[in-house]
């Protein structure tokens, strides 16, 4: 409760002098609309004065009817009138002790012609110094008849500038009039009164000595409309509270309260902010998801359509091969080659892109089924053997027969082994592709069925390897191993990502430089078979990527045990 007290307190004295501002702004804005349209009815009849005047005594009788005017007017320091061409045919200055001196800059400007065929009048300004009232010069241009001007001759309806340069000191002086008692508390509390034309600064009440003007968001304006349409601003700014009242605040709360207020008052923007940027992301997240949708609904529905023509151009460039329209030539038996290599790799492209496209929209199906680890990693090896061979490497595959039987989807599994078997042979220049595959997170009854290595005391790197499982279980890991260029450390992470690749080569070598979606498809299609692939490797000496298969507790207990070890497929060699 006293925390409310305060906070009520400190908004009520914050609108008490937010009102007060509010009031000292449109009073500062009526007096001084007050203070122009006098000085702008004396310059109207010092310019009738000027415009009535004759021949012979003219001057005479003009110099001293002005002055008259000059000395019933306080605020005017100087009346000038001149003709277009510059001749000054009026100059009445105020004498006194007290009396400013103008500044040169002003002097010259007042003989400065004013080209203009009709009446008007200006408000200008000239400031003299930081933190002081300002010149006011008040202009009208008046026609007169044919007539003589101090002896020269002037034409008909000719052109003469009448003006009075008013010192902004009356105007403050004339803001500082109001101040009466009923009004102290207007004035105890104004840090500063400020009339501005423009740029320039009139007159100012309040301040500090080098003339900066304090104004904030706390400050209150209003406009001041001249005579001549034109508008001046005058501001005004009240502390929110004085000294003492502060103090009083103070004394009746508590520090721990005052702490609390002010946390809370920082939770609350930054909760409002929180909730603004959580409004903008979930726009820009449904922008981001729709653009995703549509880009995967395009990549499908163009890979779609291509894998008709691809495939019948496959087909007939494999009945070209067979000899179907006859036998070919020695010199077409390289071109048909050639456009069947292409034509293949093209159709590979199309199904990766097919694939992430069916992946992205969640489309893609997995048929699961029970199979034997040990003949079907056989059956993929065999379809890369060609593929090893021509590069001289050498392919070793152990994978033991006494491994568990696993549910997944062989077709998915096939295309991770191929990406993945590939991969290793394509950056492996020397050395061999191996081909591994070992039980971890068995329990200890039945792991003990099977000669593979466990995690466990007696298998440190089983252990370890178990470690960088994607969850605990129990799992196969299938592991592809090469003695390649190896991956940086920087590179491990992005190389799952879609198109991303590693010293992939020119691009005009498309067929050898690949396309990057291969560990990108392979990663998701393991994932999706809750599973997931890892990457071990050290810069020039190979990599060791791992395929993680889950292991169903029921499926391994229904294992028989075999107490012999399947010995490994013997290297192949080119």
């Amino acid at each position: 409760m006293l925390l409310s007290g305060l906070l009520l307190l400190d908004r009520a004295l914050v609108r008490a002098n937010s009102s007060l501002a509010r009031l000292d702004a449109q009073s500062g804005a009526l007096l001084t609309e007050a203070f122009v349209a006098d000085y702008d009815a004396t310059l109207d009849r010092i310019a009738a004065q000027v415009g009535e005047a004759r021949p012979l005594a003219a001057s005479a009788t003009l110099d001293a009817a002005v002055i008259a005017m000059v000395q019933r007017t306080p605020g005017i320091r100087h009346v000038w009138a001149t003709t277009l061409d510059g001749h000054r045919i009026l100059s009445v200055d105020r004498t006194g002790p007290s009396t400013p001196r103008l500044s040169s800059t002003l002097t010259d400007s007042l003989d400065q012609p004013h080209p203009t065929g009709r009446s008007t009048l200006g408000v200008t300004h000239r400031g003299r110094s930081a933190g002081s009232s300002g010149w006011i010069l008040m202009t009208r241009s008046i026609r007169t008849a044919d007539t003589l001007v101090r002896g020269r001759s002037r034409s008909a309806d000719s052109v003469i500038t009448v003006g009075v340069v008013v010192d902004g000191e009356a105007l403050r002086q004339l803001l500082l009039r109001t101040t009466t008692d009923s009004s102290e508390a207007t004035s105890s509390s104004r840090r500063i009164l400020l009339v501005l034309a423009g740029a320039d600064t009139v007159t100012t009440l309040g301040g500090d000595a080098s003339g900066r003007h304090p104004l904030g968001a706390d400050s209150a304006v209003s406009l001041a409309r001249l005579p001549t349409g034109g508008r001046w601003t005058v501001a005004s700014t009240h502390s929110l509270a004085t000294r003492s009242q502060r103090w009083g605040m103070l004394a009746l709360g508590i520090g721990g309260m005052l702490f609390l207020a002010i946390g809370l008052l920082r939770e609350q923007q930054r909760a409002l902010h929180v909730a603004a940027r959580s409004v903008e992301l979930e726009r820009l997240y449904s922008d981001v998801k729709r653009a995703n949708q549509a880009k995967s609904e395009f990549l499908a529905n163009v890979s779609h359509e291509l894998r008709t023509p691809l495939n019948a151009i496959v087909g007939f460039v494999e009945l070209l091969r067979d000899g179907f329209y006859g036998d070919l030539s020695p010199r077409q038996v390289p071109p048909v080659d050639r456009i069947a290599a292409s034509a293949t790799h093209l159709r590979h492209l199309v199904d990766q892109v097919l694939d992430i496209a069916k992946i992205a929209a969640g489309r893609l199906e997995v048929h699961t089924e029970t199979i034997v680890l040990r003949p079907f990693v056989l059956n993929v090896a065999s379809e890369l053997e060609s593929l090893v061979s021509e590069k001289g490497l050498a392919l070793s595959i152990t994978v033991g027969a006494s491994l568990p039987r696993v549910r997944t989807d062989p077709t998915h599994l096939r295309q991770i082994l191929i990406n993945l078997i590939g991969n290793a042979v394509k950056y492996t220049t020397a050395g061999s592709v191996s081909v591994r595959a070992r039980l971890l997170g068995a329990p200890e009854d039945i792991g003990n069925r099977t000669p593979m290595p466990r995690a466990g005391m007696d298998d440190p790197s089983a252990a370890a390897l178990l470690a960088k499982a994607p969850r605990t279980g129990i799992w196969i890991a299938l592991q592809v191993i090469d003695t390649g260029v190896g991956i940086a450390p920087g590179d491990m992470a992005r190389i799952f990502d879609e198109f991303e690749q590693v010293n992939a080569g020119p691009r005009g070598d498309s067929m050898q430089r690949g396309t990057g979606l291969g560990l990108a498809i392979s990663r998701r299609l393991a994932r999706l078979l809750a599973g997931d692939i890892s990457v071990e490797s050290v810069l020039g000496r190979g990599s060791t990527f791992t395929i993680w298969l889950p292991v169903s507790p029921a499926d391994l207990a229904r294992e028989r045990p075999v107490s012999v070890e399947a010995a490994p497929v013997p290297p192949t060699a080119a």
